[in-house]
């Protein structure tokens, strides 16, 4: 039976379950001691007024808690890049899942910055677009690749290949027998 799609595996989420942790230790490092100083601050001082001291704990515990959001989103949803004869299926980070016409993709492109490899994804402006195109939430692994090099600012759209349980060159090797002949592939890694 023969495949209509192929599917880049993914490996296991140990970078995203690191990053939770760091979080997770760097908040209780900071919320333990601020509640031994300013746990028993009262809500009002003696003449009435609220005690400004006391909201320390709560605001630093709120603060942590809206960064672990983010945190175990990246668990439950994790890059994704797939396609068929029709369309490449990317999923960068935690926003949406893009469905990318081939004909609306000119290059894609395997390079390194900083340490990280990235997929990048140059689309080609049409007067009709068929699927999505990728917006600022997007955009998000994009702009840290921009930071890191030039060649970056080029491109729509970056997906961590990190995340991905094979090689660049195989991962890239699985696309090039996807993507129409329009399309340019090339690694720079």
């Amino acid at each position: 039976m023969a495949r209509d799609q192929f599917v880049w595996s993914r490996r296991r989420p140990g970078r995203a379950l690191g990053r939770l942790g760091w979080t997770v230790f760097l908040g209780a490092s900071i919320a333990i001691p601020a509640w031994f100083v300013f746990g028993s601050e009262p809500t009002r001082l003696d003449e009435g007024s609220l005690n400004p001291l006391a909201f320390v704990v709560p605001l630093i515990v709120g603060f942590f808690a809206l960064l672990l959001v983010p945190q175990t989103l990246a668990l439950v949803r994790r890059p994704v890049v797939a396609g068929s004869n029709y369309a490449l299926t990317v999923r960068p980070g935690v926003t949406r899942t893009l469905v990318l016409p081939w004909a609306q993709i000119g290059e894609v492109v395997a390079i390194e910055v900083e340490d990280e490899q990235y997929l990048l994804i140059r689309c080609v402006p049409l007067m009709a677009r068929s699927g999505d195109w990728p917006r600022w939430w997007d955009k998000a692994h994009l702009r840290a690749a921009r930071r890191g090099s030039a060649i970056a600012a080029a491109y729509d759209l970056a997906v961590p290949l990190g995340d991905f349980a094979r090689h660049p060159d195989d991962l890239l090797g699985d696309l090039a027998r996807w993507a129409p002949g329009h399309v340019g592939i090339v690694n720079r890694i």
